[in-house]
């Protein structure tokens, strides 16, 4: 990927002097848990967090606890950007699991203007999905508005740091902006066909009832089926990378 210039935006900070965080890395081994993250905002679908001692990359997977006036939110997250702030780095988590005390977080002193902005249209979109899907599958709906999530946060953070793509009408744009959600919850995006000419393709949340068994994959254009948010994003990176215009 083209080297990428640096963020210089900075995110509006919340007044929330008594919320602690606790973040270690998921994965092989033993990771101990890191004190020191401060926050820097909350959404419906993720946090933002400072840190001096956290040594994270992205499509890393940890670990997270929140605590406010003796309520305590846990779950795990993916890391779905990172940026220098000085000595210290900043982090954009997504959540992949939380607790039911998120809501409360959320409708409590933390919910910033940006924040409820953001959870609006999180609903909007979740009710749209809703009356034009077939699928009346709650944990389905839920997958598929996660993927959406991690791949508008993505595309928006790559737009930030600077990466222009060509997409398929031979317009320069940031990957952000090329993203469709259709109308039952797929997500496209352009990138390469098998000819090496920019189209457009989609990912999409299906359930697969094999082995009678309930599972929720996404399906990549590729044909492959994938559990892991992370092959989701692994996938529609590449992608930007290969219809990415040099500096």
């Amino acid at each position: 990927m083209n080297t990428l210039s640096n963020n210089r935006r900075q995110d509006p900070r919340i007044s929330a002097p008594l919320v602690s965080v606790r973040i270690r890395k998921r994965g092989f081994g033993f990771y101990r848990w890191t004190d020191d993250p401060l926050l820097v905002n909350v959404s419906s679908s993720g946090i933002s967090i400072t840190s001096n001692s956290l040594s994270l990359n992205t499509l890393n997977k940890v670990e997270f606890e929140l605590s406010l006036d003796g309520k305590r939110v846990s779950g795990s997250a993916i890391v779905c950007y990172v940026s220098d702030q000085g000595h210290q780095r900043k982090y954009g988590l997504l959540f992949i699991k939380a607790n039911a005390e998120i809501d409360q977080l959320l409708n409590g002193p933390m919910l910033s203007t940006k924040q409820a902005k953001r959870l609006g249209e999180a609903m909007a979109e979740h009710l749209i999905h809703q009356n034009n899907s077939d699928a009346t599958d709650t944990e389905l709906q839920k997958k598929n508005q996660l993927m959406l999530d991690a791949v508008k946060a993505m595309a928006t953070r790559l737009g930030e740091m600077g990466l222009i793509i060509k997409d398929e009408t031979g317009a320069k744009i940031t990957p952000e902006k090329t993203l469709i959600i259709g109308p039952h919850g797929e997500i496209s995006f352009p990138a390469l066909s098998d000819t090496n000419q920019v189209a457009r393709f989609s990912i999409s949340t299906i359930k697969s009832d094999a082995d009678n068994s309930k599972k929720y994959l996404y399906q990549l254009p590729t044909g492959e089926q994938s559990h892991d948010l992370t092959d989701v994003l692994e996938y529609v990176g590449a992608s930007f990378d290969q219809i990415s215009i040099p500096d």
